[in-house]
C-alpha cells in the first residue's frame, strides 16, 4: 500500500477532479462507454450513441467500462473523472504488484522493493527510443505513465498492473496440486483479456515465456496452467464469443495504422517462437535459473516487437508500438535481477557490467528524476471543464436536443458522449464495427481524399445526409482543440448553414429531418462510391414524397410511422445487425441490409402505418452466456465442494 500512496502522491493531478492539459487523450472515450452503459447496463442491447449504431458487446470490453459504470451509479460524478479515478488508481498500483512478483520470485523483500522504487520513477524507454524520448511532452513522467496521463492508455496500463500477479498465478498453477490454483489463475487470466486486447495479447506472450523457461523443473506441470487458459475462456465466454474475435482479428490490423501482412512480416514473426526456443536453448544449463529465464524470454519478445518499429519502422504485429511499457518493465526486473545476481555471487566481472548497465539506467533517468521532483504539478493541473472549448461546443449541441447525429471532429468525439448522450458518426473503438462505411465516409470528409477538387464540401454534404447527420463541428487552424483532422475548414461554407461559432471553432447544420425515408428500388446505391451518393441524397431529402417520422424509444428501439406508397420501400440509416427485427402493425416484415450497411424494411403498401424495428442479440452471445455461467457454477461448485473435503 505505501508503495501505491507514494506512486499517487507522484501523479496526484490525476486524482484531481476537472479536465487534464492532455487534449490529445482517448480517455474520454472509455468514459463515454462507461456513461452509456450506466444508463443501459443491457449487455445484449443496442448502443445508438456512437458510429451510427452498433451492439453493445462490440462497443469495447467490459472489464473496467462496468466497474467505471457501477461507480458512476454509486458515486454521481462526473463520467470521465470517475473513469480517470478507477484507472488511474489501477496504473498507481503498478509498482506494488511488480514488487510481488519480484518478492515471489527471489524471496528477497530489499531487491523487491530497489525494482519496485526504479520502476516507480525510472523509464528506460525514454533512453533506447529516440521517438519516445521526444514525445515528453509537459512533463518528465515515466513513459507508462505518460502514455496514461496523455494517451489515455488506461485499460492497457490496468492490464499491465494485474500482469505481474498473474504471472504469479500462472507459476502456482503450474507447479501447485491443488484445484483452487488453477481456478485463481483462470480467474486473473480472464480478468485481464476482459480488460484490454494489447494487455490480453502481452499476456499471452509472457505465460509461453513462462511455460517455456518452466519445462523441466521439478513439479512442473504445463497441462496445469494450460487448463487454467481454458477454464480462463470458458469462464469470459459470455463476452469473448467465436464472432466477436473473429470481428476485432479482421478489423485490427485495418485500425492499426493498416497493418499488412507482408513478406517482411511474415519472418519477422516467425522469428518470434524461433528466437524465443534458441534463447531457451542457450539458457538450457542454468536449470536453477528459471526465474532469470523467463525474464530474458518476456524481453527479447516485447523488445524484438518494440524496437523493431521505433528503430526499424516495422509493424511486427498489429500497433507494436504500444509494447513499449512491458518492454521497460521487463528491461528494469531484469536488469536488477542481474545486479542482484551479481552481488550474491560476488563475482568482480558480473558485477562491473551490471553496475554499468545499472548506470546507464539512472543516467538515463536523471533527468526525469530531476524534473519529476523539482517542477511540481503545476503543468499538468486539471481545469473546470467549462473552460474548454471542447464542452461548451458539446453543451451547446446537447442544449439543441438534436434529432439526428452529430459528426463531431477532433478529440470531441472522444468527449462528447462523456458529457451528452448526443449520437454521433464517431466514437473510439472502432475494431468492434460490422458496417465501417460510416468509418471510411467520415475520413474522406476530414481529409477530402477521393473528392473532386474544389467540390469535396458538396461531396460531403451527400456523405452526410446519408448518415443522418445533422451537425458538424468543424475546428479551424487556431483552433484550441487538439485534433484540428478537418485539412480544409472553409470547405462547408457556403454549403452549409452556419449556426454556432466559438473562436476558430464553427458548428454547421445539415438538412434533416428523420431516421426513415422513403425510397424507390432504383434510387438504392449498389456501392458507397461517391458516384451512387447524389441521388440516394435527393431521396432522403424527401421532397417530392411523403415523409416518415421517428423516435427512438430507448436505445433497442426504434418507431417509424407514416404512408408508405406503393412501389417505395423503406430505409433506416441505422446500422444493420443481425439482432434487428422488424414489424409493421405487428406483423413482421423483411429486414435486409442495404450496400451502404443501413437497414432496407420491404413494408407493405399502408395510407398509414407503424413500423417498429427492436434489437436484441442473436444466438450466439446467448448460448456463450449460457456456457460461461454453466463453467462459472461449475468452477466455484468445485472450489467448495475440494474445499469441504479437503
Amino acid at each position: 500500500m505505501g508503495l501505491f500512496v507514494l506512486n499517487a502522491v507522484l501523479n496526484l493531478p490525476l486524482f484531481l477532479p476537472g479536465e487534464m492539459p492532455f487534449r490529445g487523450s482517448i480517455g474520454s472515450g472509455y468514459a463515454s462507454m462507461a456513461r452509456f452503459v450506466a444508463e443501459y447496463p443491457d449487455p445484449w442491447g443496442w448502443n445508438p450513441t456512437q458510429y451510427c449504431g452498433l451492439p453493445t458487446l462490440n462497443t469495447y470490453l467490459p472489464g473496467l467500462i462496468y466497474v467505471a459504470a457501477i461507480l458512476d451509479r454509486l458515486l454521481p460524478a462526473d463520467a470521465e473523472y470517475m473513469w480517470r479515478l478507477l484507472t488511474a488508481t489501477l496504473t498507481c498500483f503498478g509498482p506494488a504488484t511488480l514488487y510481488l512478483f519480484v518478492r515471489y520470485f527471489t524471496r528477497s523483500r530489499g531487491w523487491a522493493l530497489a525494482t519496485a522504487l526504479a520502476y516507480m520513477i525510472l523509464s528506460p524507454a525514454y533512453g533506447l527510443i529516440r521517438t519516445i524520448d521526444k514525445d515528453r511532452g509537459l512533463l518528465y513522467l515515466p513513459w507508462r505513465m505518460q502514455v496514461f496521463a496523455k494517451y489515455g492508455e488506461g485499460p492497457h496500463n490496468a492490464g499491465l498492473t494485474l500482469l505481474p500477479v498473474t504471472l504469479i498465478a500462472v507459476w502456482v498453477a503450474a507447479t501447485g496440486r491443488r484445484y483452487w490454483h488453477i481456478f485463481v489463475c483462470a480467474v486473473l487470466l480472464a480478468l485481464t483479456a476482459l480488460i484490454n486486447w494489447v494487455a490480453a495479447l502481452a499476456l499471452a506472450w509472457c505465460c509461453l515465456s513462462l511455460l517455456v523457461s518452466g519445462m523441466g523443473a521439478p513439479g512442473f506441470r504445463a497441462w496445469r496452467a494450460l487448463a487454467a487458459a481454458g477454464l480462463a475462456y470458458l469462464l469470459s465466454a459470455f463476452w469473448l464469443t467465436p464472432g466477436l474475435i473473429q470481428l476485432i482479428a479482421f478489423n485490427w490490423p485495418t485500425d492499426a495504422f493498416a497493418y499488412k501482412m507482408k513478406g517482411e512480416q511474415v519472418l519477422l514473426l516467425a522469428a518470434l517462437p524461433a528466437g524465443l526456443l534458441l534463447l531457451r536453448l542457450v539458457f538450457l544449463r542454468l536449470k536453477e535459473h528459471r526465474y532469470q529465464t523467463f525474464l530474458a524470454l518476456a524481453l527479447f519478445g516485447f523488445a524484438w516487437v518494440t524496437l523493431n518499429f521505433y528503430w526499424r519502422g516495422h509493424d511486427v504485429i498489429p500497433e507494436s508500438r504500444r509494447y513499449a511499457i512491458e518492454l521497460e518493465m521487463f528491461l528494469l526486473v531484469l536488469g536488477m535481477e542481474l545486479l542482484r545476481q551479481a552481488f550474491a555471487r560476488g563475482s568482480g566481472g558480473l558485477t562491473g557490467c551490471t553496475l554499468v548497465l545499472a548506470t546507464a539506467m539512472a543516467v538515463a533517468g536523471a533527468p526525469q528524476l530531476w524534473r519529476t521532483f523539482t517542477r511540481g504539478y503545476e503543468r499538468w493541473l486539471p481545469v473546470p471543464r467549462e473552460r474548454t472549448v471542447e464542452y461548451r461546443l458539446a453543451r451547446w449541441l446537447d442544449q439543441q436536443k438534436p434529432k439526428g447525429r452529430v459528426l463531431a471532429t477532433g478529440g470531441l468525439r472522444f468527449r462528447l458522449n462523456s458529457w451528452f448522450g448526443v449520437p454521433q458518426t464517431g466514437g473510439t473503438f472502432e475494431t468492434g464495427l460490422r458496417n465501417r462505411v460510416p468509418l471510411h465516409w467520415t475520413y474522406q470528409i476530414r481529409t477530402g481524399i477521393g473528392s473532386e477538387e474544389g467540390k469535396d464540401g458538396i461531396e460531403a454534404v451527400y456523405q452526410l445526409k446519408s448518415m443522418g447527420v445533422e451537425y458538424i463541428v468543424v475546428h479551424g487552424p487556431q483552433s484550441e482543440e487538439y485534433y484540428r483532422d478537418i485539412r480544409r475548414a472553409t470547405k462547408f461554407d457556403g454549403v452549409l448553414e452556419k449556426v454556432h461559432s466559438d473562436g476558430d471553432n464553427c458548428i454547421y447544420r445539415v438538412p434533416f429531418h428523420s431516421y426513415a425515408h422513403l425510397l424507390r428500388p432504383a434510387e438504392l446505391p449498389v456501392h458507397h462510391h461517391p458516384h451512387w451518393l447524389p441521388p440516394y441524397a435527393a431521396a432522403i431529402d424527401g421532397l417530392d414524397r411523403p415523409r416518415l417520422a421517428s423516435a427512438w424509444n430507448g436505445p433497442n428501439e426504434l418507431r417509424v410511422e407514416g404512408p408508405i406508397p406503393e412501389g417505395m420501400v423503406v430505409i433506416a440509416l441505422v446500422n444493420h445487425d443481425p439482432g434487428w427485427r422488424a414489424e409493421q402493425d405487428g406483423q413482421s416484415v423483411p429486414l435486409e441490409a442495404t450496400p451502404l450497411g443501413a437497414m432496407l424494411i420491404r413494408a407493405r403498401p399502408a395510407a398509414r402505418t407503424r413500423i417498429t424495428l427492436r434489437y436484441a442479440a442473436g444466438l450466439e452471445p446467448r448460448l456463450m452466456a449460457g456456457v460461461s455461467g454453466l463453467a462459472w457454477l461449475a468452477a466455484v461448485g468445485a472450489l467448495f465442494r475440494r474445499r469441504r473435503a479437503g
